[in-house]
């Protein structure tokens, strides 16, 4: 009886070891910049440094993006509470957006849905943001469909501050 109660217990303690650290919410915070050696589709001499500031389910995120025809800034903030939203797109001009933001269910990153209409196409862009388990890297898979194609790109970064 005493063996069994033994075991019992430890299955119970491990089950609540197993329950808080898969609780855990990967936080995405830090300044990352793109490693194109592991990244692909992002075209020709691209470079991107992003700095994310995540506080529970805020995601502000500032990046700086360089290809050939020149430099982009992009500043983006999420809540990631599932609930869709208006936000006003970079480009193209007078374009509208819908965006909706959410954990992913295991808690390692987030998901990041984008619908950008500038009242003659619909575009539609899904971010899947997952860092590693040691939280050095963050993985970020872009799906982008339009009325032209459909496409996927997947951005690498390692963690430098």
């Amino acid at each position: 009886m005493r063996y069994k109660m033994s075991l019992i217990g430890l299955a119970i303690l491990l089950f609540a070891f197993i329950s808080g650290a898969a609780g855990a919410k990967a936080n995405l915070s830090g300044t990352w910049k793109l490693d194109p050696d592991k990244s692909f589709n992002n075209g020709p001499g691209f470079e991107q440094t992003m700095t994310i500031t995540h506080s529970g389910e805020k995601v502000k995120l500032d990046a700086k993006q360089k290809s050939p025809r020149g430099e982009v800034t992009v500043n983006e903030e999420y809540t990631l509470d599932g609930q869709e939203t208006e936000f006003k797109p970079q480009a193209p001009p007078n374009a509208k957006g819908k965006r909706k933001a959410s954990w992913l269910a295991n808690g390692r990153g987030i998901l990041v849905e984008d619908e950008i209409n500038d009242g003659q196409a619909t575009r539609r862009i899904a971010r899947k943001m997952t860092l590693s388990s040691d939280g050095k890297v963050l993985i970020v898979d872009l799906f982008i469909d339009d009325s032209r194609n459909s496409y996927e790109l997947k951005r690498v970064y390692n963690k430098v501050g």
